[in-house]
């Protein structure tokens, strides 16, 4: 019995790697989001959301690209809208804080500064949180769903004091095996 791959070329592989790995990724964000996430409601709706839904959307935007990591947030919003409604309709602006939740810590690691990958991958969540989940998510909720905005940015800012440290720490632990098991190199 063959490989599907044999006699591919290395482009064709790694393509097909990296459309698994988007594909497993859209799935695991969808299941850590939709199941297994702790959900507050603030003012009559979801105010706040702690879990680690975004956390193979930030792995597979530092390991396959800002583009996978782009539409993998993308997919896994609008997919997991379409298994598990949350809402009366799609909020566009949550589609797009989930697909930047996968570009943003990418250019930080690939800044180079500081020396430390660890330390970027630290640095590229905790701003991407900070911009996104608190600055940007409270905003479109007053604006869209009337929900108040003071409450909604304090359950984001006291959910980022557990999902900063749990996200970059695991994301490092996952991008470590990802490089031991051979399949890519990222720069230290």
């Amino acid at each position: 019995m063959s490989e599907p791959v044999e006699g591919k070329s290395d482009r064709t592989r790694m393509a097909l790697r990296v459309l698994t790995l988007d594909g497993l990724m859209i799935g695991l964000s969808i299941v850590l989001t939709r199941l297994m996430s702790l959900n507050v409601p603030i003012g009559g709706g979801l105010g706040a959301r702690i879990g680690l839904g975004h956390l193979p959307i930030v792995f597979t935007g530092i390991v396959a690209g800002p583009l996978s990591g782009l539409l993998v947030g993308a997919a896994a919003d609008l997919v997991g809208f379409v298994i598990w409604p949350s809402g009366p309709f799609i909020i566009w602006q949550i589609t797009a804080i989930s697909a930047l939740n996968g570009v943003i810590p990418w250019m930080f690691v690939k800044l180079g500064w500081p020396r430390s990958r660890t330390a970027r991958i630290w640095i590229g969540v905790s701003v991407t949180r900070l911009v996104l989940n608190v600055g940007w998510l409270p905003l479109v909720l007053r604006s869209v769903m009337k929900l108040p905005y003071w409450p909604v940015l304090a359950g984001q800012a006291a959910g980022s004091v557990v999902m900063v440290p749990a996200t970059a720490f695991f994301v490092e632990l996952l991008v470590n095996a990802y490089e031991r098991s051979g399949y890519g190199r990222l720069p230290a």
